[in-house]
């Protein structure tokens, strides 16, 4: 239903640049024709062995509410929805990658039996809206390319983490739609994030708002939980409160056909900034600005920049930003480059003098990434060690020559 209109557009510019990069016309292909079943016909085989299969013969009641949803959001596929013997209070999609099988709904009994209707409904709707907006498959697509997690590069990982994150909130949209009824949507974020029954506990709607408004501000200053599969449910809630509100959902309501909608689209965007914060900290900022500065100058004593040192400052950027080569492009921009690396330097000293041997290792990697080493690298290594980091000739030369020593790989083919 209206996938590219709902989606929120950050979620799917970076959906489509992880789809590109992990190249998934060509794996899909690969997965398909030789069918590599990877886990889709595994959770199948699984689920119908020790799970209950919700089918309208055998549970008309909840099957009802899915084929509710299904209808409510347009989608024609076939899904097949499972209710797993499990306690914790979760549920997730799995999209079919091949026209025959079909998609998988699982949903924990814990789930079911601590939900009523309305809130099941946002739940089902939500897992619905990782199919129909195709994030289920690109998460299929980054589990297959990395079955270890932690084979991910760095340069990577910080982009899947955000784009994960803006994908929840995408889905939440697809879940208002099949339960637009905020009160209920927001009493199942309570009772899923604390395990509680609202009637036992006397659950106040208001009271509650109030508090994700108090922790949102302060998760602003922070980003604190930026490591997290999914966003915090303040933004979660927030984000769906600007979407019930917005020109693009009663768009729907009115002409079941979506419009534009630039306040939503900064609303959001300024709700989802706190999600690209890997550190707020003031000495993360200055390093950043050095890793940056540091491999324009160094970089660029000899020749241009070349790509390998593009990489390696890049890779090394993505420890402190999610968007490394814009970062790299705006400090550029900004000009004064040598000014910049100046400050950033003497920032990070103040707070962290031992950051030195760490700042002057990355300047000798960046000065023989292209496999060589020229005089005047060396003597701009000499400069800035004696004149800024407050090291002897003799440390200089001996950091220099371990640098190289663990790392440097010589230029073999091309030179004259």
């Amino acid at each position: 239903m209206f996938s590219s209109e709902i989606r929120i557009p950050l979620e799917k510019k970076l959906g489509d640049e992880l789809y590109k990069t992990l190249e998934g016309d060509i794996l899909g292909e690969i997965m398909a024709e030789g069918k590599i079943e990877f886990r889709d016909n595994d959770y199948q085989f699984v689920l119908q062995g020790h799970s209950f299969k919700a089918m309208p013969n055998l549970s008309p009641g909840i099957s009802g509410i899915f084929q509710e949803v299904i209808e409510t959001l347009e989608f024609k596929e076939p899904i097949e929805f499972y209710i797993n013997n499990s306690p914790e209070l979760n549920a997730f999609a799995v999209a079919s990658t091949e026209a025959d099988q079909p998609h998988i709904i699982n949903l924990n009994s814990g789930l079911i039996q601590m939900l009523n209707d309305r809130e099941l409904r946002f739940v089902v709707g939500h897992e619905i809206g990782h199919i129909i907006s195709r994030n289920a498959n690109i998460s299929k697509l980054i589990q297959f390319v990395f079955p270890n997690p932690a084979r991910i590069p760095v340069l990577l990982q910080h982009k899947i983490n955000l784009w994960q994150k803006l994908a929840e909130l995408t889905a939440d949209r697809y879940g208002f739609i099949a339960n637009p009824d905020m009160a209920s949507c927001i009493s199942g974020f309570f009772k899923i994030s604390s395990g509680l029954n609202a009637e036992r506990i006397g659950f106040d709607y208001n009271a509650y708002l109030e508090e994700n408004e108090l922790i949102l501000a302060r998760f602003k200053d922070s980003g604190a939980g930026n490591y997290m599969s999914h966003p915090i449910n303040p933004i979660r809630i927030k984000a769906i409160q600007y979407f019930a509100a917005s020109k693009l959902y009663n768009s729907l309501l009115e002409h079941d056909k979506p419009v534009a909608d630039p306040e939503l689209e900064k609303a959001v965007d300024d709700l989802t900034s706190t999600l690209m914060i890997i550190s707020s900290s003031p000495l993360d900022q200055y390093r950043r600005q050095f890793i940056a500065t540091a491999g324009i100058v160094m970089s660029n004593i000899d020749t241009e920049m070349n790509e390998d040192e593009y990489n390696l400052i890049l890779n090394s950027l993505s420890s402190f930003t999610i968007f490394p080569a814009e970062y790299l492009d705006s400090i550029f921009k900004a000009g004064n480059v040598g000014q910049q690396l100046t400050d950033s330097i003497t920032k990070i000293l103040e707070i962290n003098p031992a950051d030195r041997y760490v700042m002057f290792d990355m300047l000798v990697s960046i000065a023989h990434t292209d496999h060589r080493i020229t005089r005047p690298e060396i003597a701009f290594l000499f400069e800035i060690g004696t004149k800024m980091l407050g090291m002897s000739r003799k440390e200089i030369a001996q950091l220099i020559a371990g640098n190289v020593q663990q790392s440097f790989k010589p230029e073999l083919y091309g030179q004259n």
